[in-house]
């Protein structure tokens, strides 16, 4: 009987991160899917900005980027009548923009990282049965041939999908319900005049109509609203309402048409001892937004550095609660999220209201910035619900206990890095000791105490404002020493994920020590 650390079921995108980053970490991992092979359409594409930050901790931004379709502009319609265009490059580059990308070469990029690591998805196989030991988990497995095996794990997690068999194993509802609208989508090119990264939203009485850019200059259009029925969708009758909505539009070679009814649903908890769910195994919502598969993504890049620690010796074993404490919270106000604005781009009710509300913020580049960031999920934060220290004085400064981190680019000796990749690199938190612009003795001395203390648990680096040098960060900018408004010497406590575990002045190292001795 094989032992392992984690099993992981399902290789979609959640579960394809979650073996990657547990590979990264010298994890003893195996990942099965019953389907022979990743999937062959679009499916979920939108990645958001923070799951980009997660792509460059894992060293795959540069290839998820190059593969994608930014999205430059968004024309609105009322009906024919046109409302106004969310122009995201006049925003500037402080407001991140969503990339398009099919899932299917999502999941390609992925598996293949997989492989360098180590790695493999183990197609055709499934989990058949599992019960949980409390030491270990004790899983049969089967494939297509009929053979089956016995594998145990200290953990395993379900990132099996919406038809989860780890979810039915622990016995957990799946609370929620679906919605009465039928959608039609089309995954196709489009000969018309308008530039590459435009897309267009068409606000109807008969249900939003939205036509969204796609790499390899192709088109998603999906129209929310129709009745289950009505005829099966074809190509004529989504070139019947492009005549409608956009005359003059040509559309040909079509790879994908469906329809399908929507649900949003999520489990009480995502873990159950050593067992844990993740991605749409947990929680399943409308595609408005595009939150599901970023929300799954960023499931696993949480847990996955929890349970290294522990495996590792570095943490202790109630770290992995907080797994569900943070995860289950973001995945709640994700689906009301969705939910609103589902209803909201739906309703035939209030037509008026709508046109009055999408044409306000059409008006006003400060609201657009606002719905862009809301959107890219950078404003995830863990405040009430992580185990997070802030010990400064009144008003908190951002980004406080709990944030994530907002980008920066460090000097690293010659070499220029980005703190989101620098904290990831290890399963171990990061104490970064804030000095200013200049080294404070009395800050240094605290770090090297800290790093013989807990050593096991943390990796400490000095940063100061400025170039830096052959031992200490450097901040250019001042994107972290100034953005963060450290006044004095400084501790934070960083996590592999890029959010802040720990700040606090040098005054309050006993803060950061409690801290330590509670989780490390």
């Amino acid at each position: 009987m094989e032992s392992i650390d984690v099993l992981v079921a399902g290789a979609g995108p959640t579960g394809l991160t979650m073996a990657c980053e547990l590979r990264r970490f010298g994890l003893r991992v195996r990942v099965i899917d019953p389907a022979p092979r990743t999937t062959e359409h679009s499916k979920a594409l939108v990645v958001h900005a923070r799951t980009r930050e997660v792509f460059e901790a894992m060293g795959l931004r540069a290839a998820v980027e190059a593969e994608g379709q930014a999205l430059a502009a968004v024309q609105v319609y009322f009906e024919k009548e046109l409302l106004g265009q969310l122009d995201l490059e006049r925003l500037g580059p402080a407001v991140p923009r969503p990339l398009f990308l099919d899932q299917s070469t999502t999941e390609r990029l992925l598996q293949d990282h997989l492989l360098r690591l180590g790695g493999a998805v183990e197609r055709g196989r499934k989990l058949l049965s599992f019960r949980d030991e409390g030491a270990q988990v004790v899983a049969t497995i089967g494939g297509d041939d009929g053979g089956e095996e016995t594998v145990t794990a200290r953990w395993l997690v379900g990132c099996d999908g919406a038809h989860s068999a780890v979810r039915h194993g622990l016995g957990l509802p799946f609370e929620g319900s679906a919605y009465e609208d039928m959608f039609d989508q089309a995954d196709l090119k489009i000969r018309w005049d308008r530039p590459p990264g435009l897309g267009c939203a068409f606000l109807r009485p008969a249900g939003l109509c939205v036509f969204a850019p796609l790499p390899r200059d192709r088109y998603r259009i999906i129209v929310m609203g129709g009745e289950g029925h009505a005829p099966e969708p074809t190509l004529e009758m989504f070139q019947r309402l492009a005549d409608e909505l956009v005359p003059g539009a040509v559309l040909h070679d079509p790879e994908w048409i469906l329809r399908f009814r929507l649900h949003h649903r999520m489990v009480p908890r995502m873990a159950v001892g050593s067992v844990f769910l993740a991605g749409d195994a947990a929680h399943i919502h409308s595609p408005a937004g595009g939150q599901g598969m970023n929300t799954g993504i960023q499931d696993a890049f949480n847990l996955a550095w929890k349970l290294a620690m522990v495996a590792g010796g570095a943490a202790r074993p109630e770290l992995l609660a907080t797994y569900d404490a943070e995860r289950h919270a973001v995945a709640k106000r994700t689906l009301e999220l969705t939910d609103r604005l589902f209803r909201g781009a739906t309703s035939r009710r209030t037509m008026s209201l709508r046109k009055l509300a999408v044409a306000t913020v059409l008006r006003f580049r400060p609201l657009q910035a606002r719905l862009i960031r809301r959107m890219s999920q950078q404003g995830v934060s863990y405040r009430e619900t992580g185990p997070v220290v802030d010990a400064r004085g009144w008003p908190h400064a951002p980004p406080r206990a709990g944030d994530r981190a907002p980008a920066a680019m460090l000097r690293a000796g010659d070499a220029t890095v980005s703190l989101h990749a620098l904290v990831a690199s290890s399963p171990k938190m990061t104490l970064l000791l804030m000095h200013g612009s200049s080294r404070s003795q009395a800050l240094s001395i605290a770090g090297r105490e800290l790093a013989e203390r807990w050593g096991r648990s943390l990796v400490v680096r000095d940063l100061v404002l400025g170039t830096g040098d052959a031992d200490t960060l450097g901040d250019p900018s001042g994107a972290v020493v100034r953005g963060w408004r450290v006044r004095a010497p400084e501790l934070v406590l960083l996590r592999p994920d890029g959010h802040v575990a720990v700040r606090a002045p040098l005054r309050r190292i006993d803060a950061l020590q409690a801290y330590a001795a509670r989780w490390f």
